[in-house]
């Protein structure tokens, strides 16, 4: 997939914020970080998100 411009991208990053209901700058940078290294591509972001979540999430649950 080409390289998104800068509006395009912020459109990426908020559609997925809002898809799976994230708030917080780390989150945005997540996914921009996610999408630079998968090409943009919204289903592999989407899978890399919700992995990472998940893995944030047990790992706070064992503190």
């Amino acid at each position: 997939m080409p390289e998104l411009d800068k509006e395009e991208q912020k459109a990426f990053i908020d559609e997925l914020m809002k898809l799976n209901e994230l708030k917080g700058a780390s989150k945005k940078r997540l996914i921009k970080y996610l999408g630079e290294n998968y090409g943009w591509d919204k289903k592999k972001v989407q899978f890399k998100l919700k992995r990472s979540i998940i893995a944030e999430k047990y790992a706070q649950s064992k503190q």
